[in-house]
């Protein structure tokens, strides 16, 4: 752990998300790891203008080690996770390699089990290398060279069945919304962005 927690941004909890099949919005669905210290992951949707029309976090409450259930509504459309918070502070820009996935109306698209560590290692490392393991003011310490990429794994029909049992027992009994998420490889770029967008940091 690099230093003391600090809040990061606040999500909304499984337990109230509240969709029917005639739900104009979907969700997104995805099982982490929890850590000693908060993270967060930050996508951006695809819009008229392309990625990053909009930017949603989701957040990963410290505790002990296991895993857990995180969700959020979202309007349909495509979504790409752009980077990875560890306490608000450090940030693992993934341009050379992340995922997309696609939300549908009345649906709860469930990603897998997204497998974090590595990253989360791996920024770690970086911030210790450079003397930047102390959060300092509002200074973000952002890693764009990070030779880890996130694994998505725990796809498999027995877990789209514990995820449909989790939404029956957490989600408003709304099982029967829950579909394995389509998933696509994606990179892209932070050059020649606007100073109004940013994408990582």
């Amino acid at each position: 752990m690099l230093s003391l927690a600090a809040p990061v941004p606040a999500q909304k909890k499984p337990e109230k998300i509240k969709l029917t099949a005639q739900s104009k919005d979907g969700a997104v669905l995805i099982r982490v790891p929890v850590q000693p210290f908060p993270y967060a992951l930050q996508f951006s949707k695809d819009g008229n203008s392309g990625f990053m029309s909009r930017v949603y976090m989701m957040a990963i409450e410290e505790g002990a080690h296991g895993y857990r259930y995180i969700a959020r509504t979202l309007s349909p459309g495509r979504y790409r996770l752009d980077s990875i918070w560890q306490q608000g502070h450090w940030s693992a820009c993934l341009e050379k390699g992340t995922f997309e996935i696609v939300v549908s109306p009345g649906k709860i698209a469930f990603l897998g089990t997204l497998r974090t560590e590595r990253v989360l290692g791996a920024i770690q490392q970086q911030a210790i290398k450079s003397g930047e393991a102390m959060m300092s003011g509002t200074n973000f310490a952002v890693s764009r060279d990070l030779a880890e990429l996130p694994i998505i794994d725990g796809r498999d029909e027995s877990d789209v069945v514990a995820a449909r049992e989790f939404a029956a027992a957490k989600m408003n009994g709304s099982d029967q919304l829950v579909e394995l998420a389509r998933v696509n490889d994606a990179q892209f770029s932070t050059s020649g962005v606007g100073k109004a967008i940013k994408i990582c940091g």
